[in-house]
């Protein structure tokens, strides 16, 4: 029996009188790459919160078996990678590229000791391999956004976590950079068998090797299962509570409605 890497049950987090996420439970096998979609505002952020250790929550996590909460050990927090939405930076900020990714290793260096050449040189293998080399000696400021967004990929894998959460990792990106972004996930999962959330409200381009999703609608799980059902027109439509259709053309899904 495959292990579970992820274990949620009737997870609920509560912001006042605010609900975000309630009686959420997802289960996730080790290695499996799993969607996360929904509208904005459906709790998804809220839902790699939840798992990543920044929210608090009612209800029963465990991450490979072991019970958590928001409190982590430092051995836990580095088995979860995190990937945000954006990767803002102050264009005067005076850091490479490089060194944006060597921040990622913190975590396993402490947060006290300057990181040496022996991460340097992992972070120059790293951008090599996810073809990123040609970056490194550039000001972070000065990269464009699809490339920010490769390196704050790259700045999660090289803490070498167990499960990468991403959070939106193509939104705002021109069609060819998000392509060029999904690439990259697929062929680090492949790679590397990590466990991985991706989450999106843009189902029309995702990872080849998502073969399953969970759609969020105000807080709660509305389905969860295999890929092609989860975006198909009847389901979408039930998501979006609006007549939708989707059709493949050249490899790409499109939606279409009255």
């Amino acid at each position: 029996m495959s292990e579970h890497a992820i274990n949620l049950d009737s997870v609920t987090v509560r912001k006042t009188r605010t609900v975000l996420l309630e009686s959420a439970s997802l289960h996730v096998t080790r290695g499996e790459l799993v969607g996360v979609i929904g509208p904005n505002g459906a709790g998804k952020t809220t839902l790699l919160n939840v798992i990543a250790g920044f929210e608090k929550f009612e209800g029963v996590l465990s991450i490979f078996g072991r019970p958590e909460t928001h409190r982590r050990s430092r051995e836990s927090r580095l088995r979860v990678g995190y990937v945000p939405q954006s990767f803002p930076v102050d264009p005067t900020f005076p850091i490479l590229a490089v060194e944006a990714v060597m921040t990622g290793a913190i975590g396993r260096t402490g947060l006290f000791r300057s990181p040496g050449r022996r991460q340097r040189e992992e972070a120059m293998a790293l951008m090599e391999t996810m073809r990123l080399a040609h970056l490194a000696a550039r000001p972070l400021g000065q990269l464009s956004g699809g490339e920010r967004q490769k390196v704050s990929l790259a700045r999660a894998i090289i803490q070498r976590p167990d499960i990468l959460l991403m959070d939106e990792p193509t939104a705002n990106l021109d069609i060819a950079v998000q392509k060029e972004v999904l690439d990259l996930i697929d062929e680090i999962h492949r790679k590397d068998g990590l466990t991985a959330l991706f989450v999106t409200h843009d189902f029309t381009m995702l990872p080849t090797a998502m073969r399953r999703a969970v759609l969020l609608d105000r807080g709660s799980v509305l389905f969860d299962g295999d890929i092609e059902t989860a975006l198909s027109g009847e389901t979408l439509t039930r998501l979006f509570r609006y007549p939708l259709e989707t059709f493949r053309r050249n490899g790409r899904r499109f939606i279409s409605y009255d």
